[in-house]
């Protein structure tokens, strides 16, 4: 399970070994925490979920959007699902202290082959990320098509003929636009390497490893900086759990707790001694899973909470 992300979170550097403030952080494209409120906004199949760290609670939910991008004081941008095939993004800003009633909203059109979506389609892949400034946000974009083969038919002679292809070309495109969160008003912006953020890297250095974490273990950083996991693997594939992670506070090294999962690593935030983190659909004693974002108890390594969200990846087969 590859998972490539990319997380909008400005870190301060750690100053006397002391932890940086938290700041809102995105674990991966539309799940968004905001450690102010404790509240985690994210994709359900339902539309945008406000749930409470702590218990897992959905606080509120609305269908007015489907994925949040970002959260600025108490707006959280995101993404509304397009009814029908289209090249218009549509943007809405959601009042969080109003169980996401919609304070704002703006549409923009992209290039005619676009065809924007939430995630991954048959079509393509859309990508969209938003960066909060002073009373607007920017909304980067990228959509990558995918190239459709055409259907194979037999000719009476016995040789192969294949029929016109839907979209004989993968066609790709990126883009930004600036959001005003008061209007909704938008309006395209150069999207330069200024504006596009780097690509993470989620395992820790060399020169900030814990040391004593042991020699086997592969160590990860949180999505917000402010933890080291160390996974280590205790098993083999005949125990389904069979990677214990042991967490730890960057800059002091102080061991918070550990638990065993059937993941090696996943992006994860730490919240008063709870772990969060996504695990996407499996199948287990004949059982299907869902997508699901999980709270972890550290100081006893058992499950708090889950909550089913929708995923980005398209798993349904493609076309031959």
């Amino acid at each position: 399970m590859a998972i490539v992300l990319t997380v909008l979170v400005g870190l301060s550097p750690f100053v006397n070994g002391q932890q940086p403030a938290a700041a809102p952080t995105t674990l991966r494209p539309g799940i968004v925490i905001d450690p102010a409120t404790n509240i985690v906004y994210a994709m359900t199949p339902e539309g945008v979920a406000a749930i409470d760290l702590a218990s897992g609670a959905k606080r509120w939910t609305t269908s007015s959007a489907a994925k949040p991008l970002a959260i600025a004081s108490n707006r959280l941008i995101s993404q509304v699902e397009p009814k029908i095939r289209t090249n218009e993004l549509e943007l809405a800003v959601l009042d969080t202290t109003e169980k996401g009633a919609i304070a704002a909203r703006g549409v923009t059109e992209l290039p005619s082959f676009v065809r924007v979506a939430i995630g991954q389609t048959l079509e393509g892949r859309f990508e969209s990320e938003a960066r909060p400034q002073a009373g607007s946000a920017v909304v980067r974009w990228r959509y990558e098509g995918q190239p459709l083969r055409g259907l194979v038919r037999e000719r009476e002679s016995g040789t192969n003929d294949a029929v016109a292809p839907s979209q004989p070309t993968g066609a790709s495109a990126e883009g930004a636009v600036q959001m005003d969160l008061a209007t909704g008003a938008v309006s395209p912006v150069a999207a330069d390497a200024a504006t596009r953020p780097a690509a993470r890297r989620w395992i820790v250095e060399t020169n900030e490893k814990v040391s004593g974490a042991g020699a086997s273990a592969t160590q990860y950083e949180s999505a917000d900086g402010r933890h080291i996991l160390a996974s280590e693997r205790i098993a083999d594939d005949k125990t389904w759990a069979k990677y214990r992670w042991t967490v730890y506070e960057k800059g002091t090294n102080k061991r918070v707790g550990q638990f065993q999962t059937h993941l090696a690593f996943t992006p994860f935030v730490v919240r008063d001694s709870l772990l969060i983190y996504e695990t996407t659909p499996y199948v287990r004693g004949g059982s299907a899973e869902p997508a699901k974002l999980r709270g972890i108890n550290l100081a006893t390594g058992q499950e708090t909470w889950s909550v089913e969200v929708r995923e980005l990846e398209f798993r349904g087969p493609f076309p031959p």
